[in-house]
């Protein structure tokens, strides 16, 4: 056989070779382009998962509400009162780490007996507070409720950062027995209701008496929100 004859076979079969080659490679464009989303999405969702979750954000109207708070407590130092919801906020969890609730009495009877069952039992330990606010307050009716959010960072069981919103809600009661059933401004001595939540003396038996302020916020719900 000539040698221009194999060299045009040859020829001929390489073409065939690679035309067929480019046929597939076209054929499968779709396919692994469609496999390489997925790849993508894949590592995305990996390292999502990775990536430590960021604080949670809170729903603040303390400029809104605090005007109100203290038309009715004048005595009320938000500062103060901050450091206490950061301590709630931080008893809440630890709560979970001991497996036992660690509310004493300045936390409502009906609230620790229910916290009691639904500890929160994924929290293994570091435990961070990194924001407080005042959410809203009810002043509506003579039970005056102060809700507040915290956002709160620990670690998991599995050794992974978690952030959580808690929304605490707190209500006012008497310093002098915060264990009392009756929540609300009335008066110590004959028990009649006061004409205002600021007054310091009965308007009915003329009984003196001191504002129930500086230890009257008793926590009575907290939940994660």
């Amino acid at each position: 056989m000539d040698w221009w004859l194999i060299a045009l076979l040859a020829g001929c079969g390489l073409l065939t070779v690679l035309g067929g080659f480019l046929w597939i490679r076209r054929a499968t464009r779709g396919v692994r382009e469609r496999i390489g989303y997925i790849k993508n999405a894949l590592d995305d969702a990996i390292a999502a998962d990775k990536e430590p979750e960021k604080p949670r954000s809170l729903s603040s109207l303390e400029s809104v509400v605090l005007p109100k708070i203290l038309k009715d407590f004048p005595d009320f130092n938000p500062r103060v009162f901050a450091e206490r919801v950061r301590r709630d906020a931080r008893l809440y969890y630890e709560s979970g780490v001991q497996g036992k609730q660690l509310y004493t009495d300045d936390a409502t009877e009906t609230f620790r007996e229910d916290f009691e069952d639904r500890l929160p039992d994924d929290v293994a330990g570091g435990i961070e507070i990194h924001r407080v606010t005042i959410a809203a307050y009810d002043n509506a009716t003579r039970k005056k409720l102060l809700t507040c959010q915290a956002a709160v960072g620990f670690t998991d069981k599995t050794d992974t950062p978690r952030e959580r919103r808690l929304i605490l809600v707190y209500v006012a009661g008497y310093a002098d027995d915060p264990e009392s059933p009756v929540m609300g401004f009335n008066c110590p001595n004959c028990g009649a209701p006061l004409p205002a939540v600021g007054a310091h003396v009965c308007a009915y038996c003329g009984t003196a008496f001191s504002a129930p302020v500086s230890l009257g916020w008793l926590l009575m719900d907290a939940r994660e929100g």
